[in-house]
Formats: structure tokens, C-alpha cells, sequence
């Protein structure tokens, strides 16, 4: 093989491979720039505007300003957002607090009410219905009662109040449905939710993360209290489907589940009943 005569092609450079790195070692400065700082020299002007001229010192000034101004009335609404809120909450509290004061109200002038038609039908020509009187008012729920029976509690899972989305561990309006019927089932004469006595017009449903019961919202542990004779209700309740429920909602999803018999139960009337159709006593009677 014979050396390249000096007349044959040009020798390689070593950079070739290396255009883009070699291009902006040379040309550090974009065309378009070089081109727009020679426009500028040609008018008089220098090549390039420092950050340290006035309007450049202005314009961060303002944006400065701008931002400051952003942040502050962006802190103040959270501060407002939260004055409303807690307004929001007082006035609910004050709210509820009312509401409770005229419903024990309501209670006490319906029981007034109920001693008051009792009298007279015990002392009036009426007497010999009294007794059928006070039977319907037992069983609608318009009075007081007070009697031995069982008292179930139900409590969510105290690991889903950490990730209360999931809805695991929560007791739903369903569960103390499938309850309180398993007790009329089991003989109860009369029941009620944390003091919400149970009637025919009695709701049990979910509002949002709530449940409510006779249109009132109530929060964990539920307490439901049944009255019934004390002899067969516990058994009766026990060999039923409440009890399979209860153990299913414990092992299952880990509700909070507890069956005490009580000698003693106190349940108030059911507030919001009105009659809603009466038809005078045949004559004679």
C-alpha cells in the first residue's frame, strides 16, 4: 500500500464527529442574537440591555408587587373562608340546641295531652274505651314507656375513622334497619335510636355521612333499646337473624357489635305524630 500523494483528498479533522460541541465552542451566541446586537451598534445603542437599567429594575418591581399583592389576598380569603365557617358551625350548634329545647317541649305538652284525654275517658261516657285508648297509644308510640328488654350497640371500626372514604367499618342506615326489625321480630313492643323512639312513620336512612332517624341526624355508638318481655325476647333475638347480623357485621368489617339484657329501659314518646283521620264513636256506644 503507497501513501496518499499531496494531490489526493483533504485530511480528515479530528472534531468532525463532534459538529454540535464544535459549533458552540465557536458560535457560543445565536445568529439571530449576533444579528439583533450588530442592528443595535449600527443605531447607536449598546449590544445588549443590562439587568441593572432602570426598567429592567421597574418591571421586577413590579412583578414583586404583583406577587405580594397575589399572596396577601390569597391569605386573607382563607382567613375569611374560615370565619365562615365557624359562623356556619355556631349557628348550626345554636340551631340544634333550639331544636332540641322545642322537640322536649313538644314531648312534655303531648304527654300533658295524653294524661288530659285519659281522664276524661275514664271519667266520661267513653269509659269503657280507655283501656283500647291507651293500647293504640302504646302501639303508635305517642307515650312514654318504661319496661325490662335489650339494649344493642353498634360503633364504627375505630381503624375507618382514619380512612373514613373507603366506607369499611362503618355502620350504615341498613344495619340498624336489619336490627330493629330482627327485634319486632323477636317480640319487642316498642324501640328507639338514641332516644328517637320508633313508630309506623319512622325513617331510617343515610344523609350524606349521617344517619338519620325520624328526620334527626345522630352520631356513633347507636344505641338501640327494645323493650319486651324479658323471658323470651333475649332468646328469641339470640336464635334470629339480628344476632347471625351482628357477628357477620363484626367479623366481617369490624363493627363495633354489644348485647346487654336490661331490667330497666326508658323510652321516650314519639314526637311528630298527628292524626291524620278520625271518625266519630258510633251512636250508643
Amino acid at each position: 500500500m503507497t501513501r496518499a500523494s499531496a494531490s489526493g483528498p483533504p485530511a480528515r479533522r479530528l472534531d468532525e464527529s463532534m459538529t454540535l460541541l464544535t459549533s458552540m465552542q465557536e458560535r457560543p451566541l445565536d445568529p439571530g442574537y449576533a444579528a439583533a446586537a450588530q442592528r443595535r451598534r449600527r443605531s447607536g445603542q449598546p449590544a445588549s440591555v443590562s439587568v441593572r437599567t432602570p426598567g429592567a429594575f421597574a418591571a421586577a418591581l413590579l412583578v414583586g408587587l404583583v406577587l405580594s399583592v397575589g399572596a396577601m389576598a390569597l391569605r386573607s380569603g382563607a382567613s375569611d373562608s374560615a370565619v365562615v365557617r365557624a359562623n356556619l358551625i355556631e349557628r348550626i350548634e345554636s340551631r340544634r340546641v333550639e331544636a332540641d329545647d322545642r322537640a322536649a317541649h313538644i314531648a312534655a305538652t303531648e304527654g300533658e295531652i295524653a294524661g288530659l284525654e285519659s281522664a276524661a275517658l275514664e271519667q266520661g261516657r267513653f269509659g269503657g274505651v280507655a283501656a283500647r285508648v291507651e293500647q293504640l297509644r302504646l302501639a303508635a308510640g305517642t307515650v312514654a314507656v318504661t319496661g325490662p328488654g335489650l339494649v344493642v350497640t353498634l360503633d364504627d371500626d375505630p381503624r375507618a375513622r382514619d380512612t373514613p372514604a373507603d366506607g369499611e367499618g362503618i355502620v350504615l342506615s341498613r344495619d340498624l334497619a336489619i336490627v330493629v326489625n330482627a327485634l319486632w321480630a323477636a317480640g319487642a313492643e316498642a324501640i328507639a335510636i338514641d332516644d328517637q323512639r320508633l313508630s309506623a312513620r319512622s325513617a331510617i336512612r343515610f344523609a350524606g355521612d349521617a344517619i338519620l332517624v325520624n328526620f334527626r341526624p345522630l352520631v356513633p355508638p347507636y344505641a338501640i333499646e327494645a323493650i319486651g318481655d324479658p323471658e323470651s325476647l333475649p332468646a328469641a333475638f339470640a336464635q334470629g337473624d339480628g344476632a347471625a347480623y351482628l357477628k357477620s357485621l363484626s367479623d366481617n368489617f369490624g363493627v363495633v357489635t354489644d348485647v346487654t339484657i336490661a331490667d330497666h329501659v326508658d323510652l321516650p314518646a314519639a314526637s311528630g305524630l298527628t292524626t291524620s283521620l278520625a271518625k266519630p264513636l258510633e251512636p250508643g256506644r
